[in-house]
């Protein structure tokens, strides 16, 4: 299970300067620039930072020159020197050199949880435990100047009466959330809003957070009540809060509550989830939640959490939230497991959703502290398929582990990783607790781009002649068919044996001989096949984790789909997941799937429960279906909506109506 509290924190979307309405009232403006990723990060972690010696780091910002790192740490070190410098919860770096800025060096008393840029050029917040900056009263919330840490006097002491977890500038405006009741004598529970420049508290946000999520006054961990992280979407619309609460204004939303930011005030919104109503762990957690962010285009939101493997529950997940979505119980899109480790942090870019945290595997649902069938290593750090959570195939790595990746930034240029370690890779780079992963070196994700008819529909292994031969055929998806046309099956591959086929992104996947392979394939030439087997990494399979059972390792263990291969019948990939068919069986199942690790998920799901104990092959294209007979070699079609068949099938093609017999070893629209 999930040993560690959760301790880190994570500052996340920051808006722009606020903008008119033709009312006079100040709203958010457009949202900063996404990050605009063309590619996954590279593996390699820039040389430009200095190690930091203890503790952990909670939060970074990237102030473009300089970087500003908070936590609970006392000491530093420049890179390649043995020199420690001093430098209490807070310290600056020079970007361009990695050493450490002898300029600002604020005396700060405790912990720093959060960093976000200033209302001003050279300014920065700093959030978190602290009493006092500099000798001045600065209750848990300051403004400094960051040219040398000095305060700005003009931004008051708020002297708020309990910790400052998290900080988000929306507009003119700083929202505010941590384990307090009062801020500048104002009563406030866990949520406030204040004028950015002035410090003035206003009424903007005072939705009131209360109850224990677990804690019931008798057992069990007892914590602060209030958020532990919150996330603007990109347009300054929403607010997402989680954290150790129940209720927001007296309404059941247990740990996650939406808040709609309007012109003029700020509202808890009716939508509401009640996935995270149930317990986890409650004796070590009293709530389990650990962070959130907003995808770059705002149309969902993921949250990442601890709390030990409960089946059915959210604990030790990542979980998408669509931003759409409506109503009192709304459902995630798909959730991701690690099998009993810690979720800390999540931070999103447009190909990848990036995760950090001190878990072993991901993909290892109904896990208890070890690999399950379809379990992936992924040591304490993982991108994951927006699609469906399955990992990418980036696995630098973290070992050790530790308490894990507390803080994840995403900027522009890459991704910063806070944490309470020395390296990434196993014991390969020595960036002691703060470290950047840039974008230089790092690859596109596989396309999951798919093939659509009017197009190319192919038939490897067919039912007659040289049963190892390929053809395609032109289709409009009704009538229109063309003549069949040979395709070279120039190394001879043994396509009567294949159990089916699809093609994603210039990919050819197909089963053959109990395991799933892959080729490229461009619709003339096929490329050297290779085993698709991301359970097992040979860089990783042999290291112990230092968890679990003693020696265990971080070798996955192969999905349970590769047992069913000698079975199927007919596949096909479409939005993120894999459709098949199997001997014998009149269903038409599902799980999701990642072309580019080549992950097959580890849950099987059904699309429909009849219909397809004859399947000879099926495909999508758009809104339909397509389906083989294997007793007549008939090709019909049914309309296809959210993910399932739906009505009546339609004899499209026969030996009959036009003399073409459909069945193949594998059938499946292509380039």
């Amino acid at each position: 299970m999930a040993r560690f509290p959760a301790l880190g924190r994570r500052p996340l979307a920051v808006l722009t300067a606020a903008t008119l309405t033709v009312s006079g009232i100040l709203v958010a403006g457009p949202a900063p620039a996404a990050p605009d990723h063309t590619t996954v990060v590279g593996a390699v972690p820039s040389a430009l930072t200095p190690n930091i010696v203890d503790g952990t780091v909670f939060a970074i910002h990237d102030a473009g020159d300089k970087v500003i790192v908070g936590g609970s740490f006392t000491q530093v070190k420049n890179r390649n020197s043995d020199d420690t410098i001093a430098r209490n919860y807070v310290l600056a770096f020079d970007k361009a050199t990695g050493q450490v800025d002898t300029a600002f060096a604020p005396v700060v008393d405790n912990e720093v949880n959060d960093i976000l840029a200033g209302p001003t050029a050279g300014t920065v917040y700093l959030a978190g435990k602290f009493n006092t900056v500099n000798g001045t009263n600065r209750r848990k919330l300051a403004l400094l100047n960051l040219a040398d840490g000095s305060v700005v006097t003009s931004f008051p002491n708020l002297a708020f009466n309990g910790l400052v977890n998290d900080v988000v500038k929306v507009g003119n405006r700083l929202l505010v959330g941590g384990i307090f009741t009062t801020a500048a004598t104002k009563p406030r529970a866990g949520l406030a809003s204040l004028d950015a420049v002035t410090g003035v508290v206003d009424d903007y946000l005072t939705t009131s957070l209360t109850e224990h999520h677990n804690y019931d006054g008798v057992s069990g961990a007892n914590a602060g009540i209030g958020p532990e992280k919150l996330a603007v979407s990109p347009d300054g619309t929403q607010l997402v809060v989680i954290g150790n609460f129940k209720k927001a204004d007296g309404v059941l939303h247990d740990q996650v509550v939406r808040i709609d930011l309007g012109a003029s005030a700020a509202t808890v919104s009716s939508w509401n989830t009640n996935r995270f109503e149930p317990r986890c762990s409650y004796k070590s957690f009293d709530s389990y939640v650990r962070d959130v962010s907003f995808s770059p285009d705002g149309s969902y939101f993921v949250i990442v959490s601890t709390g030990a493997p409960y089946a059915g529950t959210l604990c030790d997940a990542a979980a998408r939230f669509e931003t759409s979505s409506t109503g009192t119980s709304v459902q995630p899109t798909w959730v991701a497991y690690t099998g009993g480790d810690t979720f800390l942090s999540v931070g999103i870019t447009e190909q990848a959703i990036y995760v950090g945290g001190h878990f072993r595997w991901l993909n290892n649902t109904s896990a208890t502290n070890s690999a399950y069938p379809g379990a992936v290593a992924r040591p304490s750090i993982a991108a994951l398929d927006p699609l469906n959570g399955l990992p990418l195939s980036w696995n630098p790595g973290r070992h050790p582990r530790g308490y894990g990746v507390a803080k994840l930034l995403v900027t522009p240029e890459g991704i910063w990783l806070g944490s309470d370690q020395e390296y990434i890779g196993n014991f390969q780079y020595r960036r002691g607790r703060i470290a950047f992963l840039p974008l230089s070196g790092g690859a596109a994700p596989h396309s999951t781009a798919t093939a659509s008819l009017p197009g190319n529909v192919y038939q490897a292994g067919l039912g007659f002649g040289a049963a190892d031969n390929v053809q395609r055929r032109s289709y409009d998806g009704t009538s229109a068919i063309g003549a069949a046309t040979a395709v070279d099956n120039a190394d001879g591959t043994p396509w009567s044996s294949a159990k089916s086929a699809f093609w994603v992104g210039g990919t050819l996947f197909y089963g053959m001989s109990g395991a799933l392979w892959r080729r490229t394939f461009d619709g003339t030439t096929f490329g050297t096949p290779t085993k698709v087997d991301p359970y097992h990494d040979e860089l990783w399979d042999t290291v112990v984790t230092g968890s679990g059972p003693e020696g265990q390792t971080y070798a996955g263990n192969t999905v349970s789909f590769y047992p069913e291969i000698a079975n199927v019948t007919g596949m096909f990939y479409t939005k993120g997941r894999l459709y098949y068919t199997l001997s014998g069986q009149s269903g038409l199942y599902w799980r999701w799937f990642n072309p580019d690790s080549g992950t097959v998920g580890a849950d099987k799901f059904t699309a429909a429960t009849t219909g397809f104990a004859d399947s000879g092959g099926v495909f999508v294209s758009g809104d339909r279906i397509y389906l083989v007979s294997r007793l007549l070699g008939n090709l019909s079609s049914a309309s296809w909506i959210n993910g399932a068949p739906s009505g009546s099938w339609t004899v499209r093609s026969s030996r009959l109506v036009n003399g073409i017999d459909w069945r193949a070893k594998a059938v499946f629209v292509g380039p």
